[in-house]
């Protein structure tokens, strides 16, 4: 009953064409409620030979499917209307929170996964939500109404109609359970296959380079066949359900024939209520048989829903602490004290001590996997210490807010990789309200308005998607603008000269000289001759500060990173 509950949070602030919504139910169920007399009357008229009577009773027939089909339409297009925006506000809402979780969440969610739940669950869901507004309310109100309209005719005959009910009941729960189950199957295979589909177009090139291509189709073939085979089994039972309740209202009908003969022939009933009472039944046949369809599409989207919510109760680990103020505008002091981190138990950095002065430019090197992203990613906040503290000109980064944060640090990433849409949207990234003559001063001072220039529309070219119309050194020099165009007072370089021709390293060199000019810089090498200038060299070794002083000094001193840099050396000769 919760996920019920919560779904109708989302219905909640439609309440007005709820309201109109069930209105034109309520006059469409009237309508069809009164089929059954009118037909009655159309009989008993006959048997009179009541011309008038009949002939009003006609075209009262079809004044009322006219009447019927305008508040049907209305009830329709509201209802409709409602799923829809509910649909529309639970996408914005997931995707909202998707947002707002922290980068520890997807370490541990598959990409494919997430797509799936927002996409795939949620049209089920859409599925759902039309055949609750647009069948179950409905016919059960009509079910209802024709259940009360039966028992006035002949109390007797009704109850022999009602002992095949709990029967059907029964059977319907048996197999809407069944579906439940069955449908959790297929869409967590459908995620499956979304993962991998995900995954293989966006390494396309690993899987050719590696001659991959046959042993990635088996895969998808056979997560296809057993999402095939799991659909089937669905359909088996759906295929069951309907012929075997269909079996059990013949058998109800006939046993109600039999038995209103015996009434009329008793006196206690005429041939005009039977007739009526029989429509009546026949009018039921048709909401009895949708709404065992809709129980079992409800199961569907029910399971739907659990996965939903499943995400959307996820509480990301980094968030704004209620009394966190905004941090002003800062001059690059960062400190670092007693800071350890553990991921999962697994201790990453231990007792980091260290103070970068305002527009210092500081050099992260050390072995892969040493703690040297780590140690940016807690600047950022993507993580929270397990110990010690962070400060940016003394504010203790946990005590300020998120966003005025990282609106003052820029990353230039190793591997790029842009959003599709024009080289301009993509400068503007972090600064959407930028002006164009803002945007060209960035490109220019990131060395990329020459070739921007060149393209075919100039600025509006389209970049394609994650920037593959672009070359490698390309998308770094836009990333060095979308850097620029933000002015932060901390910038993080993650190797953003590695595997370029020496042509372009210089172009992007200079730019990024450029960049670094009266900002506290953080550039985490594995190249340690592009470091050699720094004002400080920071060594991390085993996730401590073994080392740190300048390239001269660490040299000197004969430690880890004269050892390091030899290596480099050697292998560059």
């Amino acid at each position: 009953m919760k996920l019920y509950g919560r779904l109708l949070s989302f219905v909640k602030p439609y309440t007005g064409q709820v309201v109109a919504a069930a209105l034109c139910t309520f006059l469409v169920t009237g309508c069809t409620l009164l089929i059954a007399p009118i037909v009655g009357l159309v009989f008993k008229a006959i048997e009179q030979k009541d011309l008038l009577t009949l002939n009003f009773a006609a075209l009262g027939i079809i004044g009322l499917f006219l009447v019927k089909g305008l508040f049907a339409y209305g009830q329709e297009y509201l209802s409709y209307f409602v799923a829809h925006r509910v649909i529309v506000d639970l996408r914005n809402r997931l995707y909202e929170h998707l947002q707002d979780l922290s980068l520890d969440f997807y370490t541990k969610w598959n990409t494919g996964e997430l797509v799936s739940r927002v996409m795939n669950d949620i049209a089920i869901l859409q599925t759902t939500l039309f055949t609750g507004f647009v069948t179950i309310i409905p016919h059960s109100l009509l079910l209802i109404g024709l259940l009360v309209y039966i028992f006035w005719i002949n109390w007797k005959l009704s109850l022999l109609t009602l002992i095949a009910l709990p029967l059907i009941v029964q059977v319907i729960r048996y197999f809407a359970r069944e579906i439940r189950e069955i449908s959790e199957g297929i869409q967590q295979k459908a995620a499956d296959i979304t993962s991998h589909l995900e995954e293989t177009i966006s390494q396309v090139k690993v899987v050719k380079s590696f001659s991959m291509e046959k042993k990635e189709i088996e895969k998808f073939k056979g997560e296809t066949a057993t999402s095939f085979d799991i659909s089937m089994r669905a359909v088996q039972i759906l295929a069951t359900q309907n012929p075997v309740i269909a079996l059990l209202q013949t058998v109800a009908v006939v046993a109600i024939v039999w038995f209103g003969g015996m009434e009329i022939v008793k006196g206690n009933l005429t041939l005009p209520q039977l007739i009526s009472f029989a429509t009546a039944l026949g009018i039921m046949t048709d909401p009895g048989n949708t709404l065992s369809k809709a129980y079992s599409i409800i199961q569907q989207g029910m399971a739907s829903v659990t996965r939903i919510f499943e995400v959307a109760d996820i509480q990301p680990l980094i968030k704004d602490e209620k009394d966190a103020v905004v941090l002003p505008r800062i001059a690059g002091k960062v400190e670092y004290q007693n800071v350890s981190f553990a991921y999962e138990q697994e201790a990453v950095l231990e007792q980091i001590n260290l103070a970068v002065k305002p527009g210092e430019v500081i050099a992260l090197v050390g072995r892969t996997g040493s703690g040297k992203s780590t140690l940016m990613s807690l600047l950022l906040r993507f993580y929270d210490p397990t110990a010690g503290r962070v400060l940016v000109d003394g504010h203790d980064i946990k005590k300020v807010k998120l966003e005025s944060l990282r609106r003052q640090i820029a990353v230039v990433p190793q591997e790029i990789t842009l959003f599709r849409g024009t080289v301009k949207d993509n400068i503007a990234y972090g600064r959407p309200e930028a002006r164009d003559e803002e945007i060209v001063a960035a490109a220019k001072l990131a060395n990329a308005h020459a070739f921007i220039n060149d393209m075919p529309e100039k600025y509006e070219s389209e970049v394609g998607e994650r920037g593959a119309r672009l070359s490698g050194g390309e998308r770094q020099r836009i990333a060095i603008a979308r850097a620029v165009l933000r002015d932060p007072r901390i910038l993080i370089l993650d190797e953003a000269t590695s595997s370029l021709d020496a042509e372009t390293e210089a172009l992007i060199r200079d730019a990024l000289e450029r960049l670094m000019t009266g900002r506290t810089t953080f550039i985490i090498a594995h190249r340690l001759y592009t470091v050699e200038k720094a004002d400080r060299i920071i060594v991390i070794d085993d996730g401590r500060i073994a080392e740190a002083g300048s390239h001269n000094e660490l040299l000197a001193s004969g430690g880890i990173y004269k050892y390091l840099y030899e290596i480099q050396f050697k292998n560059k000769t």
